[in-house]
């Protein structure tokens, strides 16, 4: 959620039984604006909370450019009062997303990958080299935002879209409107295959009905009371929703959930 819609998007959570408690929704407001003007962000997103064995970690994450995700910052606070940057690893492999123990909630525990090569050494990787990972792997895959609500703009750099209006109502509930919150890894002719409308700024991003697998079966979706607010959950990173409200700029995402990814989702839906 973007820390200058904070205290319109929290409210939303509430219809689908997801919130932020009040005592700490303030903190999160205060702090973060804090960070933000100390670190000459433009932009700062609060992606949501990680729990851990001992203790939870709260995640934010932000960029100092117009493009949202040119030298990206990651941020963690156990009390929603002092952030801490996490520094990108400097040897880090997808790898790591076999690491299937716990979050300890000690950032300088040490969980071991044993190495699937004959003779090669285990590597020990550091909870908090972790939780970049994790960060990095929940936004790569798994968050969503409306179609518009991205646009590339002529020099290549991805930013909101000021003009966005939001989906209609019947929109709303397909998955095909939907696209990946990161920078495009298929190519403009792949994502714009098919449409039957296509506007260059905000469709060469990628898509999620597509490119999530199971192929359409990735994600769940609900609908609060009025129709008009839908609610679409991972299956593979449990805990992460994105929501967006009908005919609005309104829309965001927060994770709560263990930082572990569910690798049996091929076998709990029907291929």
């Amino acid at each position: 959620m973007e820390i200058g819609s904070f205290a319109e998007l929290v409210p939303l959570l509430s219809n689908f039984w997801c919130t932020i408690p009040p005592a700490l929704q303030l903190k999160l407001e205060s702090s973060l604006t804090l960070l933000k003007q100390d670190h000459q962000l433009t932009k700062l997103f609060f992606l949501g909370r990680l729990e851990a064995h001992s203790a939870s970690y709260l995640l934010a994450f932000g960029s100092p450019g117009l493009d949202l995700f040119q030298q990206r910052k990651f941020y963690y606070s156990r009390n929603g009062v002092d952030w801490l940057l996490l520094l990108e690893p400097t040897d880090w492999t997808d790898d790591w997303v076999r690491l299937w123990g716990e979050f300890t909630g000690n950032a300088s525990f040490a969980y071991k990958i044993r190495s699937l090569a004959v003779g090669s050494p285990n590597v020990l990787v550091r909870e908090q080299d972790r939780l970049w990972y994790v960060m990095h792997a929940i936004l790569r895959e798994a968050v969503g935002v409306p179609r518009g609500a991205l646009r590339m703009s002529s020099d290549r750099e991805v930013v909101l879209n000021p003009f966005f209006q939001g989906l209609s109502r019947e929109e709303l509930v397909e998955l095909a409107n939907y696209q990946h919150f990161r920078r495009p890894e298929r190519s403009a002719e792949e994502n714009l295959r098919g449409r039957k409308e296509c506007n260059l700024s905000f469709d060469v991003f990628d898509r999620l009905l597509v490119d999530v697998l199971p192929e359409g079966k990735s994600f769940t979706m609900r609908l609060d009371d009025s129709e008009r607010l839908v609610m679409w959950s991972s299956l593979h990173w449990l805990g992460l929703n994105f929501f967006h409200k009908a005919d609005s700029n309104l829309f965001g995402f927060f994770y709560q959930g263990d930082g572990r990814k569910n690798w049996d989702l091929p076998f709990m839906v029907e291929l």
